[in-house]
């Protein structure tokens, strides 16, 4: 399976190749993994120099120009809530000229108020006008030595802004800040290392040794992780077969093994256990047992089918028994034919077997002969002919 999309630029193999482990079998174009590392490399670049930056802190002259932008709010500030004398006895001059206006304006009217139709008088005009001068020279009095919350609200919030502002370049980055620039370091870091994973996964690599089986892609093919390009098929062989529960005991890893494959008749093929199922199948109740031939490979092939012999156990020096002479029974016995050609049953103690012998434990010892054929014909004491042919007794 490729680990990389795009368009196959090579196929360096055929089918019926063998390779070893890290042979290319094929080359992907890498123009646009190689673009992806770029701009990985510049990602990174720029998350480094953003760190680089934020530790040289605040140039001196932006410390200056907010340091001189507090100076001046806190001197607009004051300017408004400080008054001093001389702007004190200028409003209260102001207020007291305003005021004498007022009393000489009234004081005029006052003279013809008596007469019938005076709001038309050029006195009431000038009352008036005194009345509305007396007005405003007070609210100047008043606004000039007691400035109100609306006079000093924006200044305070514009020195507030201003203090802010001189805090954030004199120290402008908390150590928080610093962790997060580290952190987008190392995802750039590891962006750039993905890319190069990418880049690498453009050149198609044999796994393991084997041997190239099939192949599905020719030059100019598109791929991608979804779909196999070749099938690789290993050398290393083995069989695969089903040992019952109750014979698992006998099975151990290392244990000699013998193939029968059916394409090759009357030839063994030798093995060796190499694994065995740590859990039975639970369907079958068996377990899987690996035997890996150790001779022969190159008549071997993926797919075939093989009957497989186990040697669970070897005993040397041991009397041996046609399996067909033994009467099984709650004890098993056999007829041993005495020197006068009278049989005689004997009770046996059986060992190990195969297909064809029995390991006799004890009943028997070499060189005695038995029938192999036609026991139940037999009585203990019973006269026999011995015949080389099994299938005849008497």
């Amino acid at each position: 399976m490729p680990g990389a999309a795009g368009r196959v630029a090579s196929v360096l193999v055929e089918v019926g190749d063998e390779v070893k482990t890290g042979d290319t079998i094929a080359v992907v174009e890498d123009d646009t993994y190689r673009v992806q590392i770029k701009q990985a490399e510049a990602a990174l670049t720029s998350a480094r120099l953003n760190l680089a930056k934020m530790e040289l802190g605040s140039r001196p002259e932006e410390i200056a120009a907010a340091q001189a932008a507090v100076e001046l709010a806190r001197a607009a500030l004051n300017d408004v809530a400080t008054v001093d004398d001389n702007e004190r006895t200028q409003a209260a001059a102001a207020l007291a000229q305003a005021e004498s206006a007022l009393r000489s304006a009234q004081a005029d009217y006052d003279k013809i108020a008596w007469a019938g139709d005076v709001g038309s008088t050029p006195q009431a005009a000038a009352l008036q006008q005194a009345t509305i001068a007396y007005e405003t020279a007070l609210a100047a009095y008043n606004l000039g030595t007691n400035p109100s919350d609306s006079q000093l609200a924006p200044l305070m919030l514009q020195l507030a802004q201003a203090e802010v502002n001189l805090a954030l370049r004199i120290e402008p980055f908390r150590q928080v800040d610093f962790e997060m620039a580290r952190i987008g370091i190392q995802q750039a870091e590891a962006a750039l290392e993905l890319a190069n994973l990418q880049l690498d996964e453009t050149t198609i690599q044999a796994p393991f040794d084997g041997v190239i089986a099939e192949l599905h892609i020719t030059k100019g093919s598109r791929v991608g992780p979804q779909a196999p390009i070749a099938l690789l098929i290993s050398q290393e062989l083995e069989a695969q077969v089903e040992v019952q529960e109750s014979r698992i005991g006998q099975v151990e890893t290392g244990q000699n093994a013998s193939l029968n494959i059916t394409a090759y008749p009357g030839q063994d093929f030798p093995g060796v256990v190499t694994s065995i199922a740590p859990v039975a199948n639970k369907n079958t109740r068996t377990f899987a047992v690996a035997v890996t031939p150790t001779d022969g490979s190159g008549f071997l092939r993926s797919g075939m089918f093989a009957d497989v012999s186990i040697l669970a156990q070897e005993n040397q020096n041991t009397i041996l028994a046609p399996r067909t002479a033994i009467i099984q029974g709650e004890q098993p016995s056999v007829y041993v034919v005495n020197d006068d050609n009278t049989v005689e049953q004997r009770d046996i103690t059986t060992g190990l077997f195969d297909n064809q012998r029995t390991e006799i434990l004890s009943g028997l010892k070499a060189g005695d002969a038995v029938v192999i054929a036609g026991q139940p014909n037999l009585i203990d004491g019973a006269k026999v002919e011995v015949s080389n042919d099994p299938r005849v007794a008497e």
